[in-house]
């Protein structure tokens, strides 16, 4: 209730206090001055109304109110006054009558007048006249029965109805208390409106968001205080309120929202707003409830960008390339546009990485991102794809200018140097690139072309670009590795493979006597043609069908063992070619043993060759590999051991049993000094290490005799002996269990 207006619990009990002491104390002698005090205060109370009746005429029409007479009547007729004793009139400022109602009132009577407002200032009078017959003659009745009517008065008056009007009085002044301390205490922010949208309420939490207090942004409108702007764009949102006032319902709030804070600060919020209504329906204006989300916010975008980007490089990741991808495929053949795909495949990578750790690589793999993502230009998409892999989407870029571009990649990461304790390394690159456009297929096959190309790049010396052409003999290259894959998949499903044997020559009068055969891959096709290794192990490595290739060699040879052990003896040695793909196989080792126990094969028989490019490549897997196998009882020997500068250094972490010296060397030896001295310097340090050497592919009899001369435990050429069908033996039995055997030369000192 408003200060300075006396309430009805106070005006009903000084009432019935002053009735009752009245006739208490005056009795039935004091009657008429009760009465008459009663009169007038009845008569003030119902002069007051009709004033303030008239006060609201005068404020809706204040120009025309003192001409509608009819109006100003029923106003003074309309209770409570009592037109049989009572009459009413109003006069203007000036005293000019007005209006009047009621019967001309005789004396006797009481005078009680009201001002008539208007904005604060008075404009008119009000007067009504009772008459005091009545009262007179009443007196003696009323004596007769004073003390029981005080007691009635006070008893209805006091103590009925106050009591229930205060618990009504005190129970909504406990409901404004809770819902007064809900609003302080809630964590979302509050504002309230009038239905003309300006402020009437903020709460603490919507003081501390916009950064206005709520006695200075009371009766503001909400647009000053309640800014709203786009986080995207940085547009003026429009806030919901006005619709929700319009159209009667809850508006929620739009995405990407920002409030602008009093101090030009902004934060992410969410809100709602809302139409508030009066007990009759009416709407009494709006409210707007927000929270705070930066936090949530923050948290949905960086959820967002971890799933589109590499953890370590923070670059764009395989899954939001391949989306981009699509989009770029999508437009050039929707609209024409030209862009550009280059793969990217670290040459040294696994060098750093299996010499200084997982650690360093991660580093340098850092390192070559910033690199790269330097050059590149605002419109293009740098990614990691994977391991050292690393793609970029040239978009609305021709072929030429992508090229050039990748120029300038390939030369920072070739004059890059990195550093990592007391060790720098030279990194490399090979780079294929395919051009995006109407006919070049879809995103999975540019993919493909991009990846084939860079393939090339590497086959072709490494640190180079290799740029994808839609010529006849490019697409003829690609489509006949496809077709290999196709083949190599039917033939391990078919059993076509044929295992050939190319035996040994033991050299050196220090060679345990006994006979060493390598076991060599064809491939039997359509035409029952044999078709060399060299036609499609590069397919085989590229599309990883190696391990399979390596699994079937190994199992077809350990089951065949009896048979090869009737046929060369059992001191014989059989080795096995393995890939590098089949290293990284944490389950090859089991498998290999496996299959030993199982066709009873003796593991010292059996040598795998790993060449040394691929073992120093893969130094932690191929010595983790070697020595699982080892322990077993196989024996491993490194093939084209000597081309590395460093490989004498390898030695330590690799336990083989034989060095196989690269043909580089062994075809020069008698014609370059330098081929002669490494041959000698790796044969002497293999023999410090207990180890035997092999020459590799020894064809002319000169050669021969200088190996012999510098002490190489054995030799292998087509001189010694070409490879051959190893089951298929003139004149043997063929077992039941293969029906591919050969012959192998045997070749001994």
């Amino acid at each position: 209730m408003p200060r300075g207006r006396t309430s009805p619990h106070h005006i009903v009990t000084i009432l019935a206090i002053v009735i009752s002491a009245t006739i208490a104390v005056v009795m039935p002698a004091g009657y008429f001055a009760v009465v008459y005090s009663s009169v007038d205060a009845s008569l003030q109370i119902k002069a007051d109304v009709k004033a303030a009746n008239m006060s609201s005429l005068v404020h809706a029409t204040p120009k025309l109110w003192r001409f509608q007479e009819h109006r100003l009547e029923e106003i003074l007729a309309r209770r409570p006054i009592r037109l049989r004793d009572e009459a009413a009139r109003v006069f203007y400022q000036d005293g000019t009558l007005i209006a009047q109602s009621g019967p001309d009132v005789r004396w006797p009577f009481h005078i009680h007048t009201a001002p008539i407002y208007d904005a604060g200032e008075v404009v008119g009078m009000l007067e009504i006249r009772h008459s005091l017959v009545d009262v007179a003659q009443n007196t003696l009745i009323v004596a007769l029965f004073s003390i029981g009517l005080a007691v009635l008065v006070f008893v209805t008056l006091r103590a009925l109805p106050l009591r229930a009007l205060n618990r009504a009085t005190d129970a909504l002044v406990r409901e404004k208390e809770r819902a007064v301390v809900t609003l302080d205490s809630i964590g979302d922010a509050v504002i309230t409106t009038d239905a003309r949208g300006h402020i009437e309420m903020l709460n603490p939490v919507a003081e501390n968001l916009t950064g206005w207090r709520e006695t200075e942004a009371r009766g503001k409108p909400l647009a000053e205080v309640y800014v709203l702007k786009n986080a995207l764009t940085g547009n003026i949102v429009e806030y919901q309120l006005p619709q929700a006032l319009s159209e009667h319902h809850i508006v929620p709030a739009a995405n990407h929202t920002v409030l602008v804070r009093r101090d030009g600060s902004s934060i992410a919020i969410e809100d709602n707003a809302a139409p508030i209504y009066g007990t009759e329906g009416a709407l009494q204006g709006g409210v707007l409830v927000f929270r705070d989300v930066s936090a949530a916010r923050q948290h949905t975008e960086r959820l967002s960008w971890q799933a589109s980007h590499d953890a370590l490089t923070g670059l764009v990741n395989r899954k939001e390339f391949d989306l981009r991808l699509e989009e770029a495929v999508h437009s050039a053949q929707a609209d024409a546009k030209n862009h550009a795909l280059c793969y990217i495949d670290l040459d040294q990578f696994k060098v750093v990485n299996d010499t200084c750790g997982h650690i360093a690589g991660d580093e340098l793999l850092k390192q070559i991102a910033l690199l790269l993502k330097s050059k590149v230009r605002a419109a293009d998409t740098l990614a990691r794809l994977g391991g050292d892999e690393f793609a970029v989407l040239f978009e609305d870029c021709s072929l030429g200018k992508a090229q050039e571009i990748a120029h300038q990649l390939l030369e920072q990461i070739r004059t890059f140097r990195f550093v990592w304790a007391d060790k720098v390394f030279t990194v490399g690159a090979s780079m294929g690139i395919a051009a995006i456009t109407q006919s070049s297929g879809n995103a999975r096959d540019i993919v493909g072309i991009a990846d084939a190309a860079c393939y090339s790049a590497k086959e072709a010396g490494r640190n180079r670009i290799h740029i994808f052409r839609y010529s006849g003999a490019e697409l003829s290259a690609r489509n006949e590795q496809m077709n290999w894959v196709s083949r190599l998949m039917r033939a391990l499903e078919q059993d076509s493979f044929r295992i050939y044997g190319q035996s040994y020559l033991a050299l050196s009068e220090g060679t345990k006597p006994g006979t060493y055969v390598e076991l060599l891959l064809r491939l039997v096709d359509g035409k029952r043609d044999i078709v060399p290794p060299a036609s499609f192990v590069p397919a085989a490595e590229r599309y990883g069908l190696m391990p399979a290739v390596d699994r079937w060699m190994v199992s077809h040879v350990f089951q065949a063992y009896r048979e090869l052990s009737g046929k060369f003896g059992p001191s014989a040695i059989f080795g096995i070619d393995l890939s590098g793909t089949s290293l990284s196989d944490e389950t090859f080792a089991d498998f290999v043993i496996a299959q030993a126990k199982q066709h009873g094969l003796p593991p010292q028989v059996v040598c795998f060759e790993i060449t040394e490019s691929v073992a120093v490549n893969q130094l932690p897997h191929a010595a983790a590999f070697i020595r699982a196998l080892r322990d077993a009882g196989f024996r491993f020997a490194l093939d084209h051991f000597g081309l590395g500068m460093s490989s004498f250094g390898y030695l330590k972490n690799l336990p083989v049993d034989y060095l196989k010296i690269d043909s580089s060397f062994v075809k020069e030896i008698n014609t370059d000094p330098v081929s002669l001295s490494m041959v000698s310097a790796i044969n002497q340090i293999a023999h410090t290490m207990g180890l035997r050497t092999v020459a590799e592919y020894v064809d002319d009899p000169g050669v021969l005799q200088s190996l012999r001369d510098l002490g190489i435990d054995y030799a292998q050429g087509y001189l010694i002996s070409k490879p051959q069908p190893l089951f298929a033996m003139a004149g043997d039995a063929t077992p039941a269990h293969s029906q591919r055997r050969a012959e192998v030369s045997k070749v001994g000192p």
